[in-house]
């Protein structure tokens, strides 16, 4: 078994188990968004770094992923991308 410390700054009075419920909460959502952008359109391997393109790319990838997530059929999000391509 092993424990890990995490130390955060906040001006929010809660307890420890309200705030960590907290804390989990936000970076499940994180860690679900960035894993379905990584693996669906391989945002990590995006090489786009000048000017506004980063950005706008990434607000079209996300829009793309809202897109296919509202598709109501039994392909995996992979596949549908590429049937939508």
């Amino acid at each position: 078994m092993s424990y890990e410390t995490r130390y955060y700054l906040s001006d929010l009075t809660l307890g420890a188990d309200e705030f960590n419920k907290l804390i989990r909460n936000h970076w499940s959502i994180e860690n679900k968004l960035h894993w379905k952008l990584d693996v669906v359109f391989n945002e990590g391997a995006q090489r786009t770094k000048s000017g506004n393109a980063p950005q706008n790319l990434a607000a079209l990838r996300k829009f793309a992923l809202q897109l296919i997530n509202q598709m109501d059929d039994k392909e995996s999000i992979k596949n549908r991308r590429k049937m939508a391509g």
